[in-house]
């Protein structure tokens, strides 16, 4: 029975690689948003060199290109933290490629709480872009409450996380 554990034990360590294929498809997603991202940039341009464009239509297009940076960067923190956490980390300590100072802090605690933040983020960027792009109708303050009520749900569910990681470090300190 032992031989059968350790022989499936080394086929599930040795099948991490095929992780290799969400991170690739989630590099594909960021070039998808570099392309909007590119594309949107282009036509806001255009309209501010040559058409009119109120502030607030400006701000709103503004935040619609914060937003996609943020998704982009959010994409990107987890396929190369995904890589580093559950592929391989010798890939980066072999090549004379700089890697960013947090991928050595990173664990799964680190990379929950990141995530949890950028999510925060671009759930506070779409609150305001929403809250700015409506006229003070009953179903626009309606949509406007919701969207408060999950960016906060968002946020306590951060709290949360770091709430119970702080227990769980302080029990295993408490044990050794």
């Amino acid at each position: 029975m032992e031989k059968i554990l350790s022989g499936l034990g080394a086929l599930l360590y040795r099948m991490r690689f095929t992780m290799l294929f969400f991170y690739v498809g989630l590099v594909g997603i960021i070039f998808g948003i570099l392309g909007k991202f590119l594309l949107e940039t282009w036509k806001l341009m255009n309209t501010l060199l040559f058409d009119e464009l109120s502030k607030i239509d400006l701000i709103i297009k503004v935040l619609e290109l914060v937003d996609m940076t943020m998704v982009a960067q959010l994409v990107w923190v987890v396929a190369l933290a995904g890589v580093s956490l559950f592929v391989t980390t010798g890939h980066f300590d072999k090549s004379d490629m700089k890697k960013p100072d947090w991928l050595d802090h990173v664990n799964t605690y680190n990379l929950k709480l990141k995530l949890a933040f950028a999510i925060i983020s671009i759930s506070g960027v779409h609150a305001l872009k929403t809250y700015l792009s409506g006229s003070l109708t009953l179903e626009s303050v309606q949509m406007v409450t919701y969207i408060a009520i999950i960016h906060f749900t968002f946020v306590l569910s951060a709290i949360g996380i770091s709430f119970a990681e702080r227990l769980t470090r302080e029990k295993a300190h408490q044990e050794h």
